[in-house]
């Protein structure tokens, strides 16, 4: 089982072969009231005390309803004063020690400025209220958790396990995170959610009730002070065979579906040993020119700011990773721009997910999802020109402002102008002369023309070489503006 687990049910019948499975933590939820659906959700006291004479240490997350199902007004200052309030009050009953932290729900993948401006907001009264006594974490998406932490709001950043919620991948490419939610194993012993600890943070806010905080954070670092860690997505259309060993030799166990994230325990040669689960244990070898990274790498990132409010980190380096049998591609790395990186590796993300409309009746959901970062006055359809409509979800999706606009041309005086140093990642802007404009990020400059990464590129999201000023077909093409942001 995994160390670390999340469960909205009560564990005092379960604990002693929760710890003899390998449990150390166990997260437990604070509320207003139990519902009829989760009756034993609220931790009360003794059983606090239970998993404390069990030997394990808890961590606590405050969720009534969290704006689950889109219910913004759960998540204002009103709201956040409010809950944080309840929330000390049962810290206090179950005996929770000062120096420990209790995390606040976010439960819906939110990512327009309004309503990250109303969380902000909720936020900045949980952190009033709580004051230097504990300290704060939101559980939710990666925007949500960026925009927090940046405004010196949260100290930690447990992830949901929606992978495809709003920043989240972009998340994990640092080392910013603190836990990120996994699914559990099949056959549990109650139900739970598995929970992963970034090997960039020791100190998750855990703590022995009626005894002290956790401290001294753990030292994953090898001898040259690098982070040993590797999630990786697997990126076979039609599946990536998990084996027994390292060769086709060895037999089949299972096939893992596209998109899936495993960790990587070790390589030999072309195969990655992986832990599939998130569990510590090893499951099976995968050829690693189907993987491609997502957090860390080995190495990952120092966290040398990642435990300071305020202070981002920057990037990590990606590893080369063998090609895929009968290619020369190698994992590529996220542009270095300054202002350019996380949009452009958004897009990168998109890229690899081959969105595009679809044919005849009906709308690509996601298409109609980027639509919807925008004023979409013309519509969401996937048949509506929606080159701006992706290039502003990437931005927002950054935590950035972009244009709020479906009209590429609104993206010539975006930002700052990038046109005497273009670097990869920036953003491009064409006018399509007597058809309006397209809008997309620089992958490379060819001199009479630009390599772009955009949506609705023969109607999806793909990399196409547009003239700097000349014809592709019948449509002429002119490069107005190279942007960037401020």
């Amino acid at each position: 089982m995994h160390k670390i687990i999340d469960t909205p049910w009560r564990v005092t019948s379960n604990l002693d072969e929760l710890r003899a499975r390998g449990v150390e933590t166990i997260i437990r939820y604070f509320n207003r009231a139990n519902s009829n659906q989760l009756p034993e959700k609220r931790l009360e006291p003794a059983e606090a005390a239970a998993i404390a004479d069990a030997g394990m240490t808890l961590a606590v997350v405050y969720q009534q309803r969290g704006g689950s199902g889109g219910n913004i007004n759960d998540l204002n200052a009103k709201s956040g004063n409010a809950d944080a309030t309840r929330a000390v009050k049962q810290a206090t009953q179950i005996g929770q020690p000062i120096g420990s932290a209790i995390y606040f729900a976010v439960d819906w993948d939110y990512f327009r400025p309004t309503d990250l401006k109303s969380i902000s907001e909720y936020f900045a009264e949980v952190r009033r209220v709580l004051g230097a006594d504990y300290r704060v974490g939101v559980y939710g998406s990666g925007l949500v958790g960026k925009t927090l932490k940046s405004a010196g709001l949260v100290d930690f950043i447990w992830l949901s396990m929606s992978v495809g919620w709003s920043g989240t991948k972009a998340l994990l490419a640092t080392d910013a995170w603190t836990l990120r939610q996994t699914y559990p194993e099949q056959t549990a012993v109650l139900r739970h959610d598995g929970n992963e600890l970034s090997p960039a943070w020791g100190d998750f806010g855990q703590f022995t009730p009626g005894g002290a905080a956790a401290s001294a954070p753990v030292d994953w670092r090898d001898d040259a002070g690098s982070f040993q860690f590797a999630l990786m997505e697997v990126t076979a259309r039609s599946g990536l065979n998990l084996r027994r060993g390292p060769g086709t030799n060895y037999g089949v166990d299972s096939t893992l579906a596209q998109g899936q994230i495993v960790q990587v325990v070790s390589t030999s040669g072309d195969w990655a040993n992986v832990d599939v689960n998130s569990d510590g244990l090893s499951d099976g070898y995968l050829h690693s020119g189907y993987l491609k990274p997502v957090s860390g790498g080995l190495p990952l990132l120092s966290s040398a700011n990642g435990n300071t409010a305020g202070n981002w980190p920057t990037w990590p380096k990606w590893p080369t990773w063998p090609s895929a049998p009968g290619s020369t591609a190698t994992a590529a790395a996220p542009a270095t721009a300054a202002g350019a990186t996380v949009p452009y590796s958004v897009a990168q993300a998109e890229l690899a997910l081959d969105v595009r409309e679809v044919a005849g009746p009906g709308n690509n959901p996601r298409v109609v999802m980027y639509h919807k970062s925008t004023n979409p006055w013309s519509g969401t359809d996937d048949s509506v020109a929606w080159c701006s409509s992706f290039v502003n979800y990437c931005v927002e999706q950054s935590g950035m402002v972009g244009t709020d606009s479906q009209r590429a041309l609104s993206w010539e005086d975006w930002g700052q102008s990038a046109e005497n140093d273009p670097q990869e990642g920036d953003i491009v802007v064409f006018e399509r002369v007597g058809k309006g404009g397209h809008v997309g990020f620089l992958v490379a400059d060819r001199g009479d023309s630009v390599s772009v990464l955009g949506g609705n590129q023969n109607n999806r999201v793909r990399i196409s070489t547009y003239p700097k000023n000349g014809k592709l077909g019948a449509t002429k093409y002119v490069l107005r503006s190279i942007r960037r942001a401020i």
